[in-house]
């Protein structure tokens, strides 16, 4: 809470000088700037407000030094023209950065950075483009995306259909991408400081048919996969049918199911990896269950702990994104909510970031994404158009 120090308490404490004398002491507040008490309790205070952030959809500050913001921007839109872009932007001002672009992008719908598999740790960033699954199985018979003549609606336009595209730090061309069909639709990721990626979305998968085990059925369930770049085998050529023409491998010792335990998933949706606090993990933004997990990101485990908003004593409602900062804090979007939550590493609940309304006055309206480093936080708030920054006090 901001305390006005008024006219009245200037005049008292002229008084006491002119009473006491030189040698007197008396309390004043810890700092002040422009007529305000500046509290010293850690809160958050909303430094700016970025208007007119028309189509944002999701922001990525990295970490550590020389950090790069990066903001995401999905218009939408049909046929094959680009439905959105990546910009980078000063850290204070809503001005970006011209010289640096992503080529290629269709349409892009999240941003992470990572690591580029030899040795640096921090110096790539990764798009992912959700393509159109429509266009992408158009039936050649028909010209549209459905069944008639007998067609199959197997994919006909590999272009665009989803996939990673990798870049530098300051964007350009594409350096690697890969795409999997087994995933039918994608919605986040996450990359490692070894430059793996980290995809969630529906996945076609074979289950043994509950009547007749010889059989299977083919369906739609919540997963998350890990790529790994090069071939699947080592000292083979990339062979991994189900990435075709890329060099990259699907991870086969590590994938994250559909269930409604620890560990598993129902449509996650952002996610972020860190090695920060005590092991290196996935966190992931459980939409269908209300939670956020911090999961193993090697082999299969049932995770390390989830929260879902009760420490707050208001549950999440629909969180959509989540980020970690390098002392191990946890961001956490409650979309549903319309709040911003920190949490310690052990998922012990912290404070709200969003305390303060933004420069026009309001709360959040719909927040979907959220970045943050050890004292700023900006948010994405697709709501208003906005994106808000914010810092914590000393």
């Amino acid at each position: 809470m901001r305390a006005r120090v008024g006219v009245g308490v200037l005049a008292l404490g002229a008084l006491a000088w002119v009473a006491g004398g030189c040698g007197s002491t008396f309390d004043l507040p810890t700092e002040s700037r422009g007529g305000r008490a500046i509290p010293t309790d850690k809160s958050y205070q909303m430094l700016a407000t970025w208007s007119a952030m028309n189509g944002i959809t999701d922001l990525l500050l990295t970490q550590g030094a020389g950090s790069q913001l990066f903001l995401l921007f999905n218009f939408g839109g049909v046929g094959t023209a680009p439905r959105g872009e990546v910009r980078a932007y000063p850290l204070t001002r809503p001005d970006p950065i011209a010289s640096i672009t992503f080529r290629e992008l269709f349409n892009p719908v999240a941003i992470a950075s990572g690591g580029d598999g030899a040795g640096g740790a921090n110096n790539r960033i990764y798009v992912l483009d959700q393509g159109d699954t429509c266009i992408a199985r158009t039936n050649p018979n028909s010209g549209t995306c459905d069944a008639a003549g007998g067609y199959n609606t197997r994919i006909s336009d590999l272009a665009t259909y989803w996939r990673v595209r990798e870049y530098r730090l300051l964007g350009g061309d594409t350096l690697t991408t890969f795409t999997d069909t087994t995933l039918a639709w994608v919605k986040g990721i996450a990359s490692d400081a070894s430059g793996n990626v980290y995809v969630s979305g529906l996945a076609i998968v074979n289950l043994p048919n509950t009547d007749d085990p010889r059989l299977v059925d083919r369906e739609f369930q919540w997963r998350i996969y890990k790529y790994a770049r090069g071939p699947k085998i080592p000292g083979r050529l990339p062979n991994d049918k189900n990435l075709p023409g890329a060099a990259w491998h699907r991870d086969s010792t590590f994938v994250i199911d559909e269930g409604s335990g620890i560990g598993t998933v129902v449509d996650p949706h952002g996610l972020f990896w860190s090695a920060a606090g005590t092991a290196p993990g996935l966190y992931a933004a459980d939409f269908g269950k209300n939670w956020v997990q911090k999961l193993y990101d090697v082999g299969q485990s049932t995770g390390y702990w989830e929260i879902d908003g009760a420490q707050t004593s208001t549950p999440f409602n629909g969180p959509t994104d989540v980020a970690v900062d390098l002392q191990g804090y946890v961001y956490v979007v409650d979309t549903g909510g319309r709040r911003v939550l920190r949490y310690a590493g052990d998922a012990s609940y912290v404070q709200r970031v969003d305390v303060e309304l933004d420069a026009s006055g309001l709360p959040l309206r719909r927040p979907i994404a959220v970045a943050a480093d050890d004292s700023l936080v900006y948010v994405a708030d697709a709501g208003a158009n906005e994106v808000i920054r914010y810092k914590r006090r000393q």
